[in-house]
């Protein structure tokens, strides 16, 4: 659920949206790129601070492993994962309802496959479809061509993207 003047999180704030997509993106980096977590904390705030100016193919010079820049995998999978987030915490809301949102960032974090520092036990999150898992899939496909990846690199970031969520039984 995303607010449509601000483009951010209506069911998350600003600090619980950023600590979700960073750590959904690290885990994804980890799968790409893993050289690449000695920066990744110093780009992700980066990204934060100005996703446009960190996104600018300009920035782009060096190229890596998976194909894109090291200083700019990051930035790209934090720009693919910010939609995902958003659409997975309105699914939380959707099936849970709205009782849940004081435990949704705990519940987003164990669906995302998040460490999480509280130790009072979460309720199980629900599990996604199949149909939801897609949908995941095509929202981080989207994004990452709107980012200017090419379509293989676009897709094989939405397959990791896909892949880091929870599937129900």
């Amino acid at each position: 659920m995303t607010d449509a003047l601000t483009g951010k999180s209506a069911t998350l704030s600003p600090a619980e949206h950023r600590d979700l997509v960073t750590g959904l993106a690290a885990a994804i980096v980890q799968q790409l790129e893993p050289d690449e977590l000695a920066v990744f904390d110093e780009t992700a705030e980066e990204y934060f601070d100005d996703p446009a100016a960190v996104l600018d193919p300009r920035r782009r010079d060096e190229a890596v492993g998976f194909g894109i820049d090291a200083a700019l995998l990051t930035p790209v999978v934090l720009a693919v994962v910010g939609p995902v987030v958003d659409y997975l915490a309105a699914v939380v809301v959707e099936v849970t309802g709205e009782g849940i949102k004081p435990h949704l960032v705990r519940m987003l974090r164990r669906l995302l496959h998040i460490q999480d520092d509280d130790p009072a036990p979460a309720a199980e999150p629900p599990g996604l479809t199949p149909q939801q898992v897609e949908h995941v899939r095509s929202i981080a496909l989207a994004r990452a061509t709107d980012v200017g990846l090419d379509e293989a690199k676009a897709r094989l970031l939405a397959d990791a993207v896909a892949g880091g969520v929870r599937v129900g039984a």
